[in-house]
């Protein structure tokens, strides 16, 4: 007799610990969704666009062409860590669980190329944008439009200047007034800026760097750190200057960055 009450004593003990467990994960798991859903501006339908740059021009005859960087993937695979799958570090027991609930109302991100054109471009809907005017239509739609405060001088042109390594990287800031702070730095510099779009219940975010690498770090960067970046400037708009060590060759491993410059909106 003592036997069998031992056992179930010690399954009911089990149950309970795992309905705890699961319910500890549960709460922690909506805590961080609200989280995440509100920085991004994913509370219009739980979408974001992503768009990546096209890095090759129009054919002779103007018909538009299409063409990734290596980067650009990189940039993808690193929003699908974000969005993916669960935002928790969770031990692989507890995993399953909490996949399991956030796939039910999973975030749907769309990935693009940008458009040869920005005619008929419109930012309604929240978006992650990769890349400098140069090569994003995108991007050079935001800047045309004043959309932005962040520029990195010439990104404008039909081409993203060329730095040589340990180069000095210009940036301008447009603040309050149309004052413009300017930012110099011997860096693989890139921009992150989020851009809350007032009555449109979107959140755009801009990642450009003066090379693909920097654009994907940046990327990287906003995935490996959003939390922080909640706890330091809730919903608000923001501009950081990322620093990244400068090399011939490109970035395929994530660098820690120095923060060069940080703007709040």
């Amino acid at each position: 007799m003592s036997f069998v009450l031992a056992v179930a004593t010690n399954l009911v003990a089990n149950v309970a610990f795992w309905l705890l467990l699961g319910l500890g994960f549960l709460v922690g798991g909506r805590t961080v969704e609200r989280r995440i859903v509100k920085f991004f501006g994913l509370g219009n339908g739980r979408r974001i666009q992503v768009y990546l740059s096209n890095v090759a021009g129009p054919r002779a005859d103007g018909r538009p062409r299409m063409t990734l960087a290596f980067h650009e993937f990189q940039a993808t695979q690193s929003i699908n860590k974000l969005f993916g799958a669960a935002p928790l570090r969770l031990p692989e027991l507890a995993r399953g669980l909490v996949d399991g609930i956030w796939l039910r109302r999973p975030i749907r991100y769309l990935v693009d190329v940008s458009p040869h054109t920005t005619i008929g471009t419109q930012l309604s809907d929240s978006c992650i944008v990769v890349g400098s005017g140069a090569r994003n239509s995108i991007r050079r739609y935001s800047l045309e439009n004043r959309l932005v405060k962040a520029t990195l001088v010439g990104e404008l042109g039909s081409t993203q200047p060329a730095y040589a390594p340990d180069e000095e990287v210009n940036v301008s800031i447009r603040l309050d007034g149309d004052d413009v702070q300017h930012i110099k730095a011997r860096k693989n510099v890139a921009i992150i800026e989020r851009v809350n779009r007032i009555g449109e219940d979107a959140v755009n975010f801009f990642c450009v760097g003066v090379r693909g690498d920097s654009s994907w770090a940046a990327v990287e960067y906003l995935v490996r750190n959003w939390k922080h970046l909640v706890a330091e400037f809730g919903d608000g708009d923001f501009v950081i200057v990322l620093g990244f060590p400068w090399g011939t060759d490109y970035l395929n491993d994530y660098p820690e960055p120095a923060r060069v410059a940080t703007v709040r909106g």
